[in-house]
């Protein structure tokens, strides 16, 4: 899991600007005065708390539509064994994505998650179909 870090400024300094990061060198404003004993300058927080949570919405909506899509396609016939055929390639790209995004010390926009999840489940599926058909 990794940890970003932001600057904290105490409450009897001016509030920093979101994302600012004091430069090297950089001094507080002597007129603000010291912060208050114990104040942490600096804290850490995950970037992505929610990464499964997203990583695993997408990957469900990705394989309820397809799903919708195939029985609306058959009548209502989709084998089961082909439901859960589709089913892994979403499972293992929420998964993926899901520890992609917890890993990395940067805030992800919530766009990247789906465009992550279908491109993993993208690659799985053509992988799988490749060994189908090659008789692996």
């Amino acid at each position: 899991m990794a940890l970003a870090r932001r600057f904290n400024p105490p409450p009897n300094w001016p509030a920093a600007p979101a994302g600012w990061v004091p430069p090297p060198g950089w001094q507080p404003d002597p007129s603000w005065g010291p912060p208050p004993p114990e104040w942490p300058l600096w804290v850490t927080y995950r970037a992505n708390p929610r990464a499964f949570a997203w990583s695993f919405a997408f990957a469900g909506a990705y394989y309820l539509l397809i799903l919708i899509v195939a029985l609306i396609g058959t009548g209502g016939h989709v084998h089961p064994e082909t439901a859960g055929y589709v089913l892994f390639p979403f499972l293992m790209a929420g998964l993926i994505t899901g520890l992609i995004a917890r890993a990395r010390p940067v805030r992800w926009g919530v766009w990247l998650y789906p465009l992550v999840v279908f491109g993993i489940a993208l690659a799985f599926s053509a992988v799988s179909n490749v060994g189908r058909m090659s008789g692996g």
